[in-house]
């Protein structure tokens, strides 16, 4: 007899919560930017995945279009916004900007994170159309709205190339193609989490901006992680927005169908996955990027400008809409590649941070390099780990935790990059647990109480 679980209302909020709090703030401590974004893209789709009870080849298809849904708003510059918070009279300026590019932060994210429950049972080309519709609405909006700053939420006089509204027209083009080619029921689902996404995404980075309000007030107390808490403030609320999503979401006979697809991988090729998220990896870490550098003649950047044909060419083609298009492609022709992409490639773009600042005069084209050589050796464990328990039972769980300590570990090392940090004999107690380790301290304890909630056997067992 096969054995169900029913999770209480409040672990559909609670375990969200608690993996984007801990993911988001991973992401900008050990890998920034969409890649980074991944990180709470992953854990969130995870918990989705364990609340709903899906088999393990569902869940890998909708924790790859969870780390490409939460991966699309890191494309978005919000440094300078929140810069204007620290100042009295730009402080409501800069939550509205906050609160809008969160928002549509979840919008995008929910719709796309929401659109991997359906992988196998929309057509192939809708897929590919969405994301390519997706893809226009983006450099339309680019072109309408960030590029001439007609709403512009950065500093004029030291500017930074926006994409909110890219990104909020390319939300809208995706919902608008998927309500015409897909069915009522599934349309209601993303729809659903992308407006709860959007509720969640707003309401984090608005309230959470206030960390720094109150951090500018305060500038002589002992704590000072004051980004930090922005960071775990948004997590916190948008994940727990989108376990809401799920929570009503739970009963729904077209999620429910979702449970008696086989949850097996099957033996034959399974090794090619391996090969394919190699190659994956090497094209969106080091080849598109560097190919658009020799392009250009110019540094590729993360949110780059906008220009001439070939700067307009290489602005998109390391824009993460295309990552995502590719991971989609990927797993529409090599499917059991899934968890390599949702899990390794996560992770393998943290320790590309990491060593980048353990060697930063290391030729980054070059892999006859020591960061090269680290890079590759951790990633490859982390490919083995995936590899060996996705095939094993409670697969889900077991993923989740190799996501979580592996990217513990990340942080973990990156201590060591600055060792006087841990120069501490003129420090007291309070200024070491609260002040200088503080980040790392909560790190810790957040990964500890996942793994508590993770594997925590709740609610009512049946036998069916």
């Amino acid at each position: 007899m096969e054995t169900q679980r029913f999770y209480p209302k409040w672990m559909f909020v609670v375990l969200p919560a608690f993996a984007m709090m801990l993911g988001w703030g991973l992401r900008g401590h050990i890998g920034g930017g969409p890649f980074g974004a991944m990180i709470p893209g992953a854990m969130v789709a995870l918990c989705m995945a364990l609340l709903l009870e899906l088999p393990s080849t569902v869940a890998s298809y909708l924790v790859v279009f969870g780390v490409i849904g939460i991966g699309l708003g890191g494309e978005m510059t919000y440094g300078q916004t929140l810069g204007f918070l620290r100042t009295p009279d730009t402080v409501w300026w800069g939550t509205a900007g906050t609160t809008l590019k969160g928002a549509v932060w979840g919008l995008l994210g929910g719709a796309v994170l929401a659109l991997g429950f359906f992988f196998r049972s929309i057509p192939r080309k809708v897929f590919v159309w969405a994301f390519i519709l997706m893809i226009a609405g983006i450099v339309l909006g680019f072109k309408l709205i960030n590029d001439p700053m007609l709403l512009y939420f950065s500093d004029p006089a030291k500017p930074r190339a926006e994409s909110w509204a890219g990104l909020l027209l390319g939300a809208l083009f995706l919902l608008f193609y998927l309500k015409l080619k897909i069915s009522s029921e599934q349309f209601k689902i993303i729809l659903r989490f992308a407006l709860w996404g959007m509720l969640g995404g707003g309401l984090g980075f608005g309230l959470g901006g206030f960390w720094l309000v109150l951090g500018s007030r305060l500038p002589d107390v002992i704590f000072t992680a004051w980004w930090k808490a922005m960071e775990f403030t948004f997590g916190l609320l948008l994940g727990a927005s989108l376990g809401c999503a799920t929570w009503l979401s739970r009963k729904e006979p077209v999620l429910q169908t979702l449970k008696e697809v086989s949850g097996s991988v099957e033996e034959g090729g399974k090794r090619a996955e391996l090969v394919v998220v190699l190659i994956l990896g090497l094209l969106i870490y080091w080849l598109i990027p560097n190919a658009m550098e020799w392009l250009t003649n110019s540094d590729i950047i993360n949110k780059m400008p906008g220009g001439n044909i070939r700067e307009e060419i290489a602005r998109m083609a390391v824009h993460y809409s295309v990552v995502g298009l590719l991971f989609v492609l990927t797993i529409l022709r090599f499917p059991k590649a899934a968890w390599q992409i949702g899990i390794t490639l996560t992770f393998s773009h943290t320790a590309i941070d990491l060593f980048r600042d353990f060697y930063p005069e290391a030729n980054l084209v070059s892999a006859f390099t020591m960061h090269f050589l680290w890079v590759l050796l951790t990633t490859s464990i982390v490919a083995a780990l995936v590899f060996y328990f996705e095939r094993r039972n409670g697969s889900i769980q077991h993923l989740f935790l190799v996501l979580i300590w592996s990217c513990i570990g990340s942080s973990v090392l990156r201590m060591f990059v600055h060792p006087g940090n841990f120069n501490v004999a003129d420090l007291s107690f309070f200024q070491i647990v609260c002040g200088r380790f503080f980040v790392d301290i909560f790190f810790a304890v957040s990964a500890i109480a996942l793994m508590f909630l993770v594997l925590k056997k709740t609610g009512t067992e049946i036998h069916k």
